[in-house]
């Protein structure tokens, strides 16, 4: 087996071994096998990067050469004149980031204090600052001054020439190629990733769900209104599963992640005045949680002027809830059961915290609570596969996800409020 092959087999073993992991002690067993792993697990890729540094230098000589020719461009030509034009700026400037980012990997950079406490910013602040000083006359002219005298040398006092489509096509290339490399060379990442959220689903009891995207979204459109949003494309790209045990409820949900797009044409004007039309993919995502609210049926409270609900409108006595929430329901008196002042005043807390809230229970009190924010399951990563030492303390610590916690504590108020004997 060829050193590469190796290679993909350990990376996808050590995968394999994530997703068969069912505590916190076989994540972090799986960090210390990677940590002292025998086999190799970092490709030998020498020959593919030359080749894309050799496809970037036939791209920048291309995109020299035509904008000291000058001419007629394309749009895709304008954007390249566009960007050796305005080069000075950022070669250097990205340069330096490069580099500085470099640097920061190694320890060798100052990371600053919290939120900006990421290893890309004080790269990409030394990055701003050296592209502005193109913005200094001597350093402009100087850049302008090497590039040019460097692409005469290459081209043999522009001898050697070659179009704009070929540059474009070497660029697209060249592209392609340090993805698929940049892809190899950090795998760690997104499997460091997955060690994490495996880590948070463990921590807070919540088993992930494999679902057909599209056909449970159709599934969920069947029951909820909710779901009937996007006239191009609706899928459910995760779902997880858990139970809540409170002091006097308990009940078991499903937590998703709902996309869909909208598919719309309009019409703009070209470079050349002329009309014409395009069509554009708006991509929306919406978050909820998925239970049976044993207390009510029938009713529907939404902040989405998105969305609609059939059913009498009713309204409270409360005008900032009546502001935050349109009430419909096919039985009035089912509403006033459900929205007493207390629950009132707590749904009215939940509106708050959350963006373009939808409380939807149905016939059989099945309820779907919705809304856009998407920091349920969220929380940062501080470290990975690389620092393993530090990935291993990160991940055994308790991964708290306070605004799920929040949400459920609510829900779980809420089935205290609406239920008589405890109320």
């Amino acid at each position: 087996m060829s050193h590469n092959s190796q290679v993909k087999a350990n990376i996808e073993q050590i995968k394999a071994d994530v997703e068969a992991a069912t505590s916190q002690d076989h994540l972090m067993n799986v960090i210390d096998s990677v940590q002292h792993h025998t086999g190799p697990l970092d490709y030998n890729d020498q020959l593919p990067t030359a080749l894309m540094w050799v496809l970037f230098a036939i791209t920048a000589v291309g995109m020299m050469m035509n904008y000291m020719i000058g001419g007629n461009y394309s749009a895709i030509g304008a954007v390249m004149y566009n960007a050796m034009h305005y080069s000075a700026i950022w070669v250097p400037g990205g340069i330096a980031f490069l580099v500085s980012q470099k640097f920061s990997k190694q320890g060798k950079l100052p990371m600053l204090k919290p939120p900006l406490d990421r290893p890309w910013v004080v790269p990409a602040m030394i990055g701003v600052a050296v592209g502005l000083l193109a913005f200094v006359p001597m350093w402009f002219q100087g850049y302008w001054f090497l590039v040019a005298n460097l692409t005469i040398m290459i081209t043999n006092q522009g001898q050697f020439y070659y179009p704009l489509e070929i540059t474009a096509v070497t660029l697209i290339l060249a592209a392609l190629l340090y993805y698929w490399l940049r892809k190899r060379k950090y795998w760690r990442n997104p499997v460091s990733d997955r060690i994490h959220m495996r880590d948070i689903l463990l921590n807070n009891n919540l088993t992930e769900q494999k679902v057909k995207p599209e056909s449970k979204a159709r599934e969920l459109e069947s029951k909820f209104r909710e779901f009937d949003r996007g006239n191009h494309r609706r899928e459910i790209q995760a779902m997880y599963s858990g139970e809540y045990q409170g002091e006097v409820h308990q009940f078991a949900f499903q937590l998703y992640h709902f996309h869909y797009v909208d598919k719309r044409t309009e019409t703009y004007q070209d470079s050349e005045g002329n009309t014409k039309t395009r069509t554009r993919y708006d991509h929306f995502d919406r978050y909820g949680v998925l239970l049976n609210f044993p207390f009510a049926k029938s009713v529907s409270l939404d902040s989405d002027p998105r969305i609609s609900f059939p059913g009498k409108k009713y309204t409270t006595a409360s005008n900032a809830f009546n502001r935050m929430f349109k009430v419909r329901t096919r039985d009035e008196m089912q509403a006033a059961r459900l929205l007493s002042p207390a629950v009132v005043e707590a749904l009215s807390e939940f509106g708050d915290d959350f963006t373009r809230p939808v409380i939807e229970i149905i016939g059989n009190s099945d309820t779907c609570i919705a809304f856009e924010d998407k920091d349920l399951l969220s929380l940062r990563r501080r470290f990975g596969l690389d620092k393993p030492d530090a990935f291993k303390e990160e991940i055994a610590g308790h991964a708290k996800l306070e605004k799920l916690d929040a949400l459920l504590a609510t829900i779980h108020n809420l089935m205290r409020l609406s239920d008589n004997n405890f109320a």
